[in-house]
C-alpha cells in the first residue's frame, strides 16, 4: 500500500482525503502544517488518526507520495525538495507560476526515477474524454470558455486585504488561481497554444481580479475566454464548428455536455455511463495508474500539457500589462 502525506488544509485537501478512503492502494499516514494546533483541528474535523507534523524532513520515512495543496507560490519549492528526495508528487494546479520551473520539475523526477503530475481535474474526468471524442470529430474553429465564480476571499479584497490567493508572491489572484482552468482545458482539447491576447482589471496590489483572453492555437482555432473571481457567471461555454455547437457548464466538471445540429433543432445529451461523486477520485487512479506502472511517457505528456499552459499564462500576463492602442475619440 502506497502512503501519502498532505500539504494543506484547506476543502480541496478534505476532497482528496476522501478520495483516498475511497482507494483500497492508499492511505493517508502524514499531514503538514505549519501551525500543529490548525492541523490538530483539521485532523478532528476529517477523522484522520495520522501523524502530524510542522517541517518536511519529519515527512520522509512514513510517506511514498506528497500531495501538495499549499498557497501557489509555494508548489515549486516544496515539489522540487519532495522529488529530490525520490518521493512521487501530485501538485495542485498551477504547478508553477513559470514554464522554466514546470521543466525543472520534470527533469528531477525523471533524474530520480519518480512520477509528477499536475492535479489538474478536469482533464481526467469521464465527461471529458466524451467531449475530446466528440471535437475531435466535429473539427471546430472557435472556442468560448466562460469561468467566473465569486471568490470566498472578496469580503477580505473590499477590504483591501489580500490573502493568500491574492497575494503578488503566493497567489497571483485570477491569472493563476481561475484562468489556468480554461487555457489548460483549452490546450487539452486544441491543441499547443501559440499566440495570446489578453486584458485584465487589476486590484490596488497589482494582482488580476478580471481577464479578457483570446487563443490561438497552432493548428489556427480560437479560443475566448472570460474569466473572473469577482462574481458568478450564468452563461454556458460553447465549442463551434459549421455543422455543430458542444455547449456545457463548468469548466471544472464538465456538467450538462450537450450536442447540437446547426440546420436541425436536435440536441444529444452526452453523458458518462457512471460517475462517482467526488470528482477527485479520477485523478488519483490516473496518478496511480501511472505510478504502479512506471509510465513516464505517459507522465511526460501531461506535463507538456501543463507547461504549455504555465508558458501561455505567462504570455497572457505580458500582454495584458502592455500599454494598448488607443482609438481617437469621435467628434
Amino acid at each position: 500500500m502506497l502512503r501519502i502525506g498532505t500539504i494543506g488544509t484547506g476543502m480541496i485537501v478534505s476532497e482528496f482525503i476522501n478520495a483516498c478512503r475511497e482507494n483500497k492502494e492508499v492511505e493517508i499516514t502524514c499531514l503538514y502544517s505549519r501551525s500543529l494546533d490548525k492541523a490538530k483541528i483539521f485532523s478532528l474535523k476529517n477523522n484522520l488518526q495520522v501523524r502530524m507534523v510542522d517541517n518536511f524532513e519529519e515527512m520522509l520515512d512514513y510517506i511514498d507520495i506528497i500531495y501538495i495543496a499549499s498557497p501557489n507560490g509555494l508548489h515549486y519549492q516544496q515539489a522540487k525538495y519532495f522529488l529530490q528526495q525520490q518521493k512521487h508528487v501530485l501538485l495542485e494546479k498551477p504547478a508553477a507560476f513559470c514554464q522554466s520551473e514546470v521543466i525543472d520539475l520534470k527533469n528531477i523526477a525523471l533524474m530520480n526515477n519518480v512520477i509528477l503530475m499536475e492535479a489538474f481535474k478536469p482533464i481526467h474526468l469521464p465527461e471529458f474524454q466524451i467531449l475530446k471524442k466528440t471535437v475531435d470529430e466535429i473539427k471546430p474553429f472557435l472556442a468560448n470558455f466562460n469561468w467566473n465564480k465569486y471568490s470566498s476571499r472578496m469580503k477580505d479584497v473590499l477590504n483591501d486585504e489580500y490573502p493568500s490567493v491574492f497575494d503578488e508572491i503566493l497567489g497571483r489572484g485570477s491569472l493563476y488561481d481561475a484562468l489556468i482552468y480554461p487555457v489548460e482545458l483549452a490546450g487539452a482539447l486544441f491543441g499547443p497554444i501559440k499566440e495570446v491576447k489578453a486584458m485584465s482589471h487589476k486590484l490596488k496590489n497589482g494582482v488580476d481580479i478580471n481577464n479578457i483572453v483570446l487563443l490561438r492555437h497552432q493548428n489556427n482555432i480560437f479560443t475566448s475566454i472570460v474569466c473572473s473571481k469577482a462574481t458568478n457567471g450564468k452563461s454556458e461555454s460553447e465549442i463551434l464548428s459549421y455543422d455543430y455547437t458542444i455547449t456545457f457548464n463548468n469548466l471544472t466538471s464538465i456538467d450538462n455536455l450537450v450536442l447540437h445540429r446547426r440546420e436541425e433543432d436536435d440536441e444529444q445529451q452526452l453523458t458518462a455511463t457512471s460517475t462517482n461523486p467526488n470528482r477527485m477520485t479520477y485523478e488519483l487512479n490516473v496518478f496511480l495508474d501511472l505510478i504502479n506502472s512506471n509510465n513516464f511517457t505517459e507522465m511526460e505528456r501531461l506535463l507538456d500539457l501543463t507547461i504549455n499552459a504555465i508558458g501561455a499564462l505567462e504570455a497572457i500576463d505580458r500582454n495584458q500589462n502592455q500599454q494598448g492602442e488607443f482609438i481617437d475619440e469621435i467628434k
